[in-house]
């Protein structure tokens, strides 16, 4: 994403993917959340919601307002598939693979710590799992159970590994993925039925 005059959003830098805009729109207007906010990808057509349709606006005009309102948060996909299968992180055993390559999943326990401000990795849940893929829709009473100052601290955190700590832009989208759900009041692990999914948030019983 890059800043232009017209934009109403503008991010303080070009990193970590669609997390950047998203914390970015929570921060700069906390105190004046619309009911409801959907956070999707900036182009029409998405492989993510092939449920319903590869096209946000006829996946949006086919959510059902009720089910937001009563859950607070909604994947827009249903599809388990990555994610839930049944769970798609695993932070205190990292594959051996993973730590010798020092990738994103081997620094997972410690990525988490400082996103929630934990006082330490026991606080760490042992698995997480939830729908991918950073699409998903959200009432302002979700998300102001959390401080402002909590989404601050996660963009930090992205400014600053995004910033050359040997995180790649990729990488640190990837973890928020992981862990949307989380920030938004939801388990650490989130996983309903396609079948109930489709039924609850599209109509599709």
């Amino acid at each position: 994403m890059e800043n232009e005059p017209g934009f109403g959003l503008h991010v303080p830098a070009n990193r970590g993917r669609e997390a950047m805009a998203y914390l970015t729109f929570i921060i700069d207007h906390y105190t004046t959340l619309p009911e409801i906010t959907a956070f999707v990808h900036a182009t029409h057509y998405q492989w993510h919601n092939e449920d319903i349709s590869p096209y946000t606006s006829r996946v949006l005009r086919r959510l059902r307002l009720e089910t937001v309102r009563t859950r607070g948060y909604v994947n827009l996909r249903c599809n388990v598939v990555p994610g839930c299968n049944p769970t798609s992180v695993h932070p205190h055993s990292p594959t051996e693979v993973d730590v010798q390559k020092n990738d994103v999943r081997a620094q997972f326990r410690d990525i988490y710590v400082r996103l929630f401000g934990l006082r330490g990795v026991q606080e760490v849940p042992e698995a997480l799992g939830g729908v991918c893929c950073a699409q998903f829709v959200v009432t302002r009473e979700k998300i102001l159970q959390r401080p402002v100052g909590d989404y601050v601290r996660m963009r930090e955190w992205v400014l600053m590994e995004s910033g050359g700590s040997g995180l790649s832009d990729f990488d640190v989208g990837w973890v928020f993925e992981k862990v949307w759900h989380v920030v938004f009041g939801e388990g650490a692990i989130f996983c309903p039925t396609t079948e109930k999914c489709l039924c609850d948030v599209y109509g599709k019983c």
